[in-house]
């Protein structure tokens, strides 16, 4: 079977999650493969007899630990988790200190940096909960090194005043681990100082690690925050796509569905329907060139398109947009919709006309024009000087301008016809500058709709073939 890597894949989330839990899960596989390093590392010299099976069943249980987290990690939180959190991570200290009496015991001091590991884990849990895997760690390998070390537990019994309950306690019965190295002999005082090195370091990691949990319970708290205040601009946002105030859509790219719509969008689309969400994009909106379309959603395309549409028996001619956004964690596409048949049609209507068209400012640069304009006055662009395209004045006024009345009419040569202008002043809101809506219509054409424009040519031809 072959997945589409481009669409978007819906992942069910958990009921319930716990960052806490799955980074002492994490904690805990990387105790496992540190739990391998320290077994490989003394094994290098040849002379160390690891007792594999033992060792195996030791792996496997820390297996199980780490699977029994991964479970509590995603179920739901009641009020024995905590207690059940507790018992496995005290479960996988003693199950460490029994695979170190298998893989070489107190002769192998490499083992115990891996009882680090479980104690500044713990700080996910609770704040006080280093201390007491320290404490576990620290009377379990004490309990190990005792059940190894017949020296060890004579030593502890004179301490005890001779009493024999330590030796009766931490004897250990069948034959002598053979997980040493040939030829070794640790005196009590190693033993000692090797506990008591240990028992700092494991004490100084678990203050080390109530700091640790400190700066920890600082990012959680403004992580929540901050996927808090994401949720909230996320349905400010749903909110601000409904209230558009123009035709917006919010589709999702790979199956064309329509997640969100703007109330605009309802009245445009002529849908009749208190809402689209669900509805397939074009089966609501018709559009003459659907594969356009899809492809800018998709993102092939990012220009905007003028595109038809049939709106119930209605042609519409809009200019598509979309814009790619990021919602939810999927990628969605914001499709926006604006009706320009008037524009499209007045333009069309101003190309097929017969006189050129010319909107121009106060400052006497060209807005707009229409294709007749650019037949007469050769190539123009927007912001081009009207004076640039032609040089004449009447009564003292630029040519384009319509003078005191707001609009005025005269005939001004160009190229080698005459042609008749008229200047028309359009306001604009709010302002006290004008804009000119000029237009320039050859007397030939003219002569029919204006007599007296017919009559001053007359009178201006036979003056011009004076020599």
């Amino acid at each position: 079977m072959r997945w589409d890597t481009s669409s978007t894949q819906l992942l069910p989330l958990p009921v319930w999650e716990s960052p806490r839990v799955h980074l002492l899960d994490d904690v805990w596989l990387l105790c496992i493969l540190a739990v391998l390093i320290a077994i490989g590392i003394p094994s290098l010299s040849g002379n160390l007899n690891v007792q594999i099976g033992a060792a195996s069943w030791g792996l496997l249980a820390l297996g199980a630990v780490h699977l029994a987290f991964t479970g509590l990690g995603h179920s739901a939180p009641r009020r024995w988790r905590t207690s059940a959190l507790t018992l496995l991570d005290a479960g996988g200290v003693v199950t460490l200190a029994i695979i170190w009496t298998h893989v070489g015991g107190s002769q192998n001091p490499v083992f115990l940096t891996v009882f680090v590991l479980p104690v500044l884990g713990s700080i996910f849990i609770s704040r006080w909960h280093p201390l007491l895997m320290a404490a576990v760690g620290i009377v379990a390998v004490g309990a190990a090194a005792l059940s190894q070390s017949p020296e060890l537990r004579s030593y502890l019994s004179g301490l005890a005043g001779g009493s024999p309950w330590v030796s009766t306690l931490f004897s250990r019965q069948g034959p002598a681990p053979e997980g040493s190295f040939a030829g070794f002999y640790a005196p009590t005082s190693y033993l000692v100082v090797l506990l008591e090195v240990y028992t700092v370091v494991l004490l100084a990691c678990a203050l080390a690690a109530k700091y640790i949990g400190t700066i920890f319970e600082r990012l959680i708290t403004g992580s929540l925050l901050a996927h808090s205040e994401s949720e909230q601009a996320q349905e400010l946002w749903s909110t601000l796509i409904e209230r558009l105030p123009l035709p917006a859509l919010l589709v999702e790219p790979h199956s064309l569905r329509i997640l969100a719509c703007s109330d605009m969008g309802l009245k445009f689309l002529a849908s009749g329907e208190s809402s689209l969400d669900g509805r397939e994009l074009f089966s609501v909106a018709r559009f003459s060139f659907a594969d356009l379309v899809q492809d800018m959603i998709a993102g092939a395309k990012s220009e905007p398109s003028v595109i038809a549409m049939h709106v119930d028996d209605e042609l519409r001619l809009t200019q598509v947009s979309v814009l790619q956004v990021l919602h939810k964690r999927r990628r969605l596409a914001l499709l926006t919709l604006e009706d320009v048949t008037q524009v499209f049609c007045l333009k069309a209507a101003l190309d097929s006309s017969e006189f050129a068209a010319l909107v121009v400012d106060a400052e006497g640069n060209i807005r707009a024009f229409n294709k007749r304009a650019t037949e007469l006055f050769g190539d123009i662009t927007a912001g081009t000087s009207a004076e640039q395209l032609l040089s004449h004045t009447v009564a003292g006024l630029p040519w384009w301008e319509s003078g005191l009345d707001g609009r005025r009419k005269m005939h001004i040569d160009v190229g080698a016809r005459i042609h008749e202008v008229t200047s028309t002043e359009i306001p604009v809101p709010g302002e006290q500058q004008r804009l000119y809506s000029v237009s320039l219509l050859p007397v030939a054409l003219a002569a029919p709709l204006d007599r007296a424009a017919q009559e001053a040519v007359r009178v201006r031809k036979p003056e011009r073939r004076l020599p």
